[in-house]
């Protein structure tokens, strides 16, 4: 972050004698914006690289639960939750670890919309391992929602987006 950035965010804190504690804190703030937002140097062809042949395979992988911290694009403010990854591989497989990272650390550590997150994860899973389906199914919760607008802090948003052989998942769920 160059350092005319950082102190454009600053400034929208009026009082100088925090804003003088935060300068302070620059190196600091800069080094968690570069893990806030690694995302960005990251590929799914980084993560998704450790692949096993199959012949035949006609079962579906789940991985469920994956905590994922994410950024909103549109108020700058944190959302969070779990994402649900189901796939059915076509010649190949990847470690589950593997999908964990995808989800957290490519797609999770950006800027983000939701919608467009979940979205991306299953096109990447596609692409990239040539699978047969993918489902993915993300569930957060907003900071912008609780703390502005409509302050409610008990909502919680699902998303859902399916490719290929798993496209209408969520009906047989």
């Amino acid at each position: 972050m160059k350092k005319n950035n950082l102190h454009t965010l600053i400034s929208f804190i009026e009082n100088e004698e925090v804003r003088k504690k935060l300068l302070l804190s620059e190196d600091r703030i800069k080094r968690s914006f570069d893990t806030l937002f690694m995302g960005y140097n990251l590929k799914a062809e980084d993560v998704l690289n450790d692949v096993v042949h199959v012949n035949n395979y006609t079962g579906i992988v789940e991985v469920k639960n994956i905590n994922f911290y994410s950024y909103c694009e549109h108020h700058f403010a944190p959302f969070f939750g779990t994402a649900n990854v189901y796939y059915q591989p076509n010649e190949i497989i990847t470690g589950l670890g593997k999908i964990v990272r995808l989800v957290k650390d490519v797609h999770a550590r950006r800027l983000q919309i939701q919608e467009l997150m979940t979205k991306d994860i299953a096109n990447d899973m596609m692409r990239v391992l040539n699978c047969k389906g993918v489902f993915v199914e993300t569930t957060a919760k907003h900071t912008c929602i609780c703390s502005r607008g409509p302050s409610d802090d008990t909502s919680e948003t699902t998303i859902t987006y399916g490719l290929g052989t798993l496209e209408h998942w969520y009906l047989k769920k």
